[in-house]
C-alpha cells in the first residue's frame, strides 16, 4: 500500500502515461504483441521477462536485456514502481504513484530521455490508507493541441510557485504565439475543472 498511498497513508498523485518505447525492438513488453490486455514484467539481473496477454487471451513471453535505457530503470532511478496496465498498438499505458507535481515533471523528463514518446493521460489525487481518489484530471478529454500545451507547461514547471520559465518560451517551443498558448491553457484548465465539478455533482448510481 505504501506505493499507492504513501507509507503514512498521506496524499499522493496517480499518474497515467502513454509510453512508446524506442523502435529498436528491445522492449519485451511490445516485442511479442502489438496489443495486450494484461502485462506482467519481471526483471532479474541482466534479463527482463514480460508475459503479455493478448486481447484474444493468448499469453506470450518476451525477453530482453536490461540496461540503463530500459523503461523500468527510468522509474527505478526516481524510486517509483511502474504498473503496466495494457498495450494498444505498441503504446504502453503505465501507472505510477508519485509524491507531487515536481515528481511528475522529473518522471516525464526521465522517460523522454529513453523512449520515443511520453504523453500524460490522467492525473488523480489519492489520499488515505485506502488510496481513495479525491480529484481526477482526465487529459484524454482535451484536444491534442490543448494536451500538448498543458503537458509542456507542467513538465517545464510553468505552474510552480517558483517557476523560472516564461509563457513566451513555451510558445516558442510549440511554434505558436504567446496569446495562442495562453488561450489554449485557459481552455484546457477550464475543461479539466468543469469535468471535476461535474463528476462531483453526479449522483452515486448505488
Amino acid at each position: 500500500m505504501s506505493d499507492v498511498a504513501g507509507a503514512d497513508g498521506g496524499r499522493r498523485l496517480r499518474v497515467d502515461l502513454d509510453v512508446d518505447p524506442t523502435g529498436d525492438g528491445g522492449c519485451p513488453i511490445v516485442s511479442e504483441a502489438e496489443s495486450a490486455a494484461e502485462v506482467t514484467v519481471n526483471a532479474v539481473g541482466d534479463e527482463c521477462v514480460a508475459d503479455v496477454t493478448t486481447p484474444g487471451g493468448d499469453v506470450r513471453r518476451g525477453t530482453g536485456e536490461v540496461d540503463e535505457d530500459c523503461l523500468c530503470h527510468a522509474f527505478a532511478r526516481l524510486g517509483y514502481a511502474p504498473h503496466f496496465r495494457r498495450v494498444e498498438d505498441e503504446t504502453i499505458l503505465v501507472t505510477a504513484y508519485v509524491d507531487d507535481r515536481d515528481a511528475v515533471r522529473r518522471l516525464v523528463e526521465e522517460l523522454r530521455a529513453v523512449v520515443d514518446r511520453v504523453r500524460l493521460v490522467r492525473l488523480a489525487v489519492v489520499e488515505g490508507p485506502d488510496a481513495t481518489e479525491q480529484v481526477t484530471f482526465d487529459l484524454s478529454a482535451l484536444t491534442p493541441k490543448q494536451r500538448r500545451g498543458l503537458e509542456l507547461a507542467v513538465v517545464r514547471g510553468y505552474f510552480d510557485d517558483d517557476r523560472d520559465v516564461r509563457l513566451s518560451e513555451l510558445a516558442d517551443e510549440l511554434g505558436i504565439s504567446k496569446s495562442a498558448l495562453s488561450q489554449r491553457l485557459r481552455t484546457a484548465q477550464a475543461k479539466l475543472v468543469t469535468d471535476v465539478f461535474d463528476g462531483a455533482e453526479r449522483p452515486n448510481p448505488s
